[in-house]
This record gives C-alpha cells, sequence and structure tokens, in this order.
C-alpha cells in the first residue's frame, strides 16, 4: 500500500545564476515528511538551507525534480491553488519576526486568517492564542513596544493563525538571547506535539537540533540524515 506523505520531495535541484555563473544549491535532493513529525535541519550559513525551506514553502517553485504536498504535484498546480495552500496548509516563521510596525499584537496575528478567509472569526482565533501564547497583556500594544521575546512569540502565533499542516521555521531563536531563546523554543515545542503539527525547523543550536524525531545535515548541496 502506498504510504501518504505530507511532503515528498523526490530528486530536487535548485540553481542561481550570479553574474551569468551557475551557482548549484541543491542538487538531486530526496525527502520525505509523515504526519505529526518534527525535523530539524543542521549545516553551515550559505548551505542552502533557507532555500529548502522556501521550496518546501511554496515561496520558491522555480527548481528541477518533483515535489508534492499532500499529495499535491506543486508543479501542476496553478497560482491561485499555490496560493491556497501556502496561506492555509503552511505556516513560516523567520528569524527576523516581520511584524507590521503599524498593527497592534492582534492585529498581526489575525492578518494572515483575514486575508485568506472570508468569516470574521480571526480575532477570535487571534484572542485564543495570545492566551496560549501569554500575551493577553500586549495584545493592543504595537510591535515596538514589545521585548524580542514577546514579538517572536507573536509571529509564531500568527504562523499558526491558519491550523497549518506543516511550520517551517528557519533560525525562529536566532535573534534572542540564550535564555529567551530556550524559553521560546520550548514552549514552542510542546504546543506543536499536543497539537499533533508537523515541523522542519532549521537551527545552528546543537541543543535544540537534538529535540527533532529526525536530523538532517546540509552538506555538499544534499541533506544527509543523521538521526
Amino acid at each position: 500500500m502506498k504510504q501518504n506523505f505530507l511532503i515528498n520531495i523526490n530528486q530536487l535541484t535548485k540553481n542561481y545564476y550570479v553574474n551569468n555563473q551557475k551557482l548549484l544549491v541543491i542538487n538531486n535532493l530526496s525527502i520525505s515528511l509523515e504526519n505529526n513529525n518534527i525535523v530539524s535541519v543542521i549545516g553551515p550559513s550559505g548551505s542552502g538551507k533557507s532555500t529548502l525551506l522556501n521550496i518546501i514553502g511554496l515561496l520558491d517553485i522555480d527548481f528541477d525534480g518533483q515535489y508534492e504536498f499532500n499529495g499535491k504535484n506543486i508543479k501542476k498546480l496553478n497560482k491561485k491553488n499555490l496560493n491556497y495552500i501556502r496561506g492555509n496548509s503552511i505556516g513560516f516563521i523567520h528569524q527576523f519576526f516581520h511584524l507590521i510596525p503599524e498593527l497592534s499584537v492582534i492585529e498581526n496575528i489575525a492578518l494572515p486568517y483575514l486575508i485568506n478567509s472570508k468569516d470574521s472569526n480571526g480575532f477570535d482565533l487571534a484572542n485564543n492564542l495570545i492566551n496560549i501564547f501569554g500575551l493577553k497583556d500586549r495584545k493592543n500594544f504595537k510591535p515596538i513596544k514589545l521585548s524580542g521575546g514577546e514579538q517572536q512569540r507573536v509571529a509564531i502565533a500568527r504562523s499558526l493563525i491558519n491550523n497549518p499542516d506543516l511550520i517551517l521555521a528557519d533560525e525562529m531563536t536566532g535573534n534572542l538571547d540564550e535564555i529567551t531563546a530556550k524559553e521560546i523554543f520550548s514552549f514552542f515545542l510542546a504546543y506543536v506535539k499536543k497539537n499533533n503539527k508537523s515541523l522542519i525547523y532549521v537551527t545552528h543550536n546543537e541543543k535544540f537540533s537534538k529535540q527533532a524525531n529526525c536530523i538532517y545535515k546540509f552538506a555538499n548541496s544534499s541533506l544527509e540524515k543523521i538521526k
């Protein structure tokens, strides 16, 4: 019986062109992810980790090879369907929080839902996440009034507002001090496990990487499974 994967990538290759020179970033890479699985990706800066996350997150579809998301061939989907999957099935957390400075905490969290849905439940869902993430006293604050840890909690909550199947985190604690990073990561990982989410996260933190079910190392433009 054919196994169902949330993501199934086969022989993926990605090139960039710099000054008319071809730069190979990802070479013949294959990876599959089952539902409710947690994967960490480690490797030196510039090795292709963020590029891979951008491809998995459908931010970059200019690649060779095959990528299926929930059984759908990404290369065969039109722009509308790609946008729908990206907006509703995938949550993305960045190292830099990318909060909109003019919006309050609750508005920043609710925004992806309001963009992707026609109903008016966005602020109710955002309020629920605000309570879960300990931001009740900050919900009407603008980002400039928040600490780094609070801003990252807002960014994480925003990535969860649409109840995505897959969460992608690119050095999500890289811009925080060690104590805050540990607190945020531990809380986030507990949330992911409790809610049976799938997670792929890139990190330079060895201790954080070891908390995944599977660990991959980027080397020679491809992935090597080390756990």
